[in-house]
């Protein structure tokens, strides 16, 4: 996998390269969508909830309890996002990670140009080390040391999952619960930031943000912002 990656990678250094989305050849020479398609990536309506989706019925119908306090994702984990997350996660395709990270990175740009305050630091979802290991690679951590050097900000290595837990795809917001229970640690005792920004790929039903949101409020935290690539649309507010 990693020999076809960086052939690929090669390709694309020489050559134009298909359009991650439609196939098409992109018009620029570097770039991973073709101007169509990025023009037609979906959008979150932003403006009409002052860039916190906890304020949208679709968001907050599926988060009943958010320990939480904001909300920041690319768009649905719907397609074409949820196809590229799962390319990035699964099978370790370098293109869709680019990708994520490019749109992630718009996202934090027009974030920061709102004038909104920024977190004081930012801190990720760690995975246990055995999974870690067989994946290659956190996306989670991947995507917060991107934030941290584009908004210049404290990336804080603090968090750790103590125990190895089965999957959470497939499980209800109960199940996921016990699943996670007693799955984290703090990794310091001292105080931390007011304002911490955390970082994951997706957010279902909230289980581990909210998990993760009791331990660092217990140890400073008074605002906690969620970031991540995808949210799950609650059933009632989609077609899926």
């Amino acid at each position: 996998m990693h020999f076809v990656n960086k052939l690929r990678w090669l390709w694309q250094a020489l050559l134009p390269s298909p359009c991650l989305w439609c196939s098409l050849p992109v018009q620029q020479h570097h770039a991973l969508l073709c101007t169509e398609c990025k023009k037609a990536l979906p959008q979150l309506p932003y403006q009409l909830c002052h860039y916190n989706l906890l304020w949208l019925p679709a968001v907050s119908a599926g988060l009943p309890v958010a320990h939480f306090d904001s909300l920041l994702s690319l768009g649905w984990y719907q397609l074409p996002y949820q196809h590229w997350i799962r390319r990035w996660k699964f099978h370790d395709d370098r293109f869709a990670a680019a990708l994520l990270q490019q749109e992630f990175a718009g996202l934090l740009l027009r974030y920061q140009q709102t004038g909104l305050s920024l977190p004081e630091a930012i801190v990720y979802v760690p995975m246990s080390a055995k999974k870690e290991r067989k994946r290659g690679f956190n996306q989670a951590k991947i995507l917060a040391e991107g934030a941290a050097r584009q908004l210049q900000i404290p990336l804080l290595h603090v968090l750790k999952r103590s125990k190895e837990t089965a999957s959470q795809v497939g499980l209800n917001r109960q199940q996921r619960q016990q699943n996670l229970t007693g799955a984290f640690q703090l990794l310091t005792t001292e105080s931390l930031p007011a304002h911490l920004a955390l970082i994951d790929d997706v957010v279902t039903t909230g289980t581990t943000a909210n998990q993760l949101a009791v331990l660092l409020k217990r140890h400073g935290v008074s605002q906690l912002s969620l970031w991540t690539l995808a949210v799950t649309p609650h059933a009632d507010h989609s077609s899926a």
